[in-house]
Parts: C-alpha cells; sequence; structure tokens
C-alpha cells in the first residue's frame, strides 16, 4: 500500500496497483495563499470498473479556535468523518445540507462524534452555537483529488488510463471543468 495523498490529517491509503495510473499536474490561479486550504482540484468520475477501494478509515475534521480544519474537506462517497471537538469551548455541528443532514448537539472539549457521508455532493456545516463557524465537506465519486499547495501547483496520482473531467472546488467560486486524457503512465499538465 501506499499514500496517494495527505493533507493536514487526511491521508488516503490505496493499493501498490493503483500506482500503474497516470499522474494529472497543474497550478491553480489563487487571489492568495490562504485559499489553498479552501480549494480542491479533482476528477469529477471514474467508471466503477477503474475503481480500486481501499479499507475504510476515518478522517478527522478537527474544530479549534472556532472553526472548522480544513474549512473544505475532500472525502470519498461513503468516508466516515471524525469529528471530535479539539477546542476548549463547547460546539454544535449540524448541516441542513440534501446532501447529508444531521445534527451532532452540543459536545464538549474532546468528545467524539462521527458522521457517515454516503452521497456525493456538497454539504455545508456549520455551529449553532459559533454562528461564524462554517465549512465544507465536498463528498466525492473517487479518490483522485488533491489539495493545493500555497502557491497552488497539484498532483493527483495513480489515475486510471482514460479521459475525465477535472475540476476545481472552491467556495464562491466558478471554474468551468477542464477535459484530460490521462495515459497508462507519465502525467498530463491542466491549468486552471
Amino acid at each position: 500500500m501506499r499514500v496517494v495523498a495527505a493533507v493536514g490529517t487526511l491521508a488516503l491509503v490505496l493499493p501498490a496497483s493503483a500506482a500503474l495510473g497516470g499522474t494529472i499536474t497543474g497550478r491553480v490561479a489563487l487571489g492568495h495563499a490562504m485559499e489553498a486550504d479552501r480549494t480542491v482540484v479533482y476528477v469529477d468520475s471514474v467508471p466503477d470498473a477503474k475503481l480500486q477501494h481501499a479499507g475504510a478509515t476515518p478522517i478527522r475534521l478537527s474544530q479549534r479556535g472556532a472553526q472548522f480544519k480544513p474549512r473544505v474537506l475532500p472525502v470519498v462517497r461513503g468516508t466516515e468523518v471524525d469529528m471530535t471537538n479539539d477546542d476548549w469551548v463547547s460546539h454544535s455541528v449540524f448541516s441542513r445540507a440534501t446532501t447529508k443532514t444531521f445534527d451532532l448537539g452540543i459536545y464538549g472539549q474532546d468528545v467524539k462524534k462521527t458522521v457517515v457521508f454516503e452521497k456525493t455532493g456538497v454539504v455545508q456545516i456549520f455551529c449553532a452555537i459559533h454562528p461564524r463557524m462554517n465549512g465544507v465537506v465536498l463528498v466525492l465519486q473517487n479518490p483522485f483529488f488533491a489539495k493545493p499547495a500555497a502557491d497552488g501547483t497539484f498532483a493527483i496520482e495513480g489515475v486510471p488510463p482514460g479521459s475525465y473531467q477535472v475540476r476545481v472546488y472552491r467556495p464562491g467560486s466558478a471554474v468551468p471543468p477542464t477535459n484530460v486524457t490521462v495515459p497508462a503512465s507519465g502525467s498530463v499538465t491542466v491549468t486552471f
């Protein structure tokens, strides 16, 4: 097994055979380095026959300083997200999204609560106690995504060969998708 992507406490582990695919590299224009935390580049859809599912590993969405970290958390459909309160104050995490509606109630420091995200889409999350505290869980169909570095560069490795649409998600921003053809080995470059 090998780690394909690591973002804060997020790590995707795929079978070594995933290394047989190509790599999508590129750059996303960022207004400033802090936008990298709110941006995800991803392959829109991959035929199920080309997917190799790794075991489910809970991914942590931290609550610290009355903020969700990361601000945008990409996960694969079916992922369990650990929303343990890492803050010294209580929080009340909830979502009214049609993709996933939940309300974890009020809970204090070091209390563990989890949510499983079964449907793809954008799930905006909030805290009922801290109105300015908000974030997004971006539920994707496949594990081929990346969060860009502060300079906007990214790499999505192990993508099965084929033609795909690559998209950028950033709250409040509409970026048109780009069509790419990924080779069996080597890389293809895109710029947003």
